[in-house]
């Protein structure tokens, strides 16, 4: 998927979701981009949250390189 190995090694489905906004220059429902990428498994949780915040602190996860190869092998599309 377009730059999820961009991401910070830790990074909130926040910051993946703003980014893919940004790249497809669109609002994406909060629901559904969840939803989708968490079936694709392309993301691990860790057993940390981001530090430091005001508000409920967010999960943070990373990008599991093995199952988006593993994907891309299969030939299945894995764009938003």
């Amino acid at each position: 998927m377009i730059g999820l190995d961009r991401l910070p090694e830790k990074s909130t489905f926040r910051q993946l979701q703003g980014m893919y906004e940004t790249i497809l220059n669109r609002r994406l429902d909060k629901r559904h981009f969840r939803k989708k990428i968490l079936r694709m498994d392309l993301l691990r949780e860790h057993d940390e949250y981001k530090p430091h915040v005001a508000h409920r602190a967010a999960r943070l996860y990373r990008f599991n390189k093995a199952a988006y190869a593993k994907l891309r092998d299969r030939g299945f599309p894995v764009g938003i």
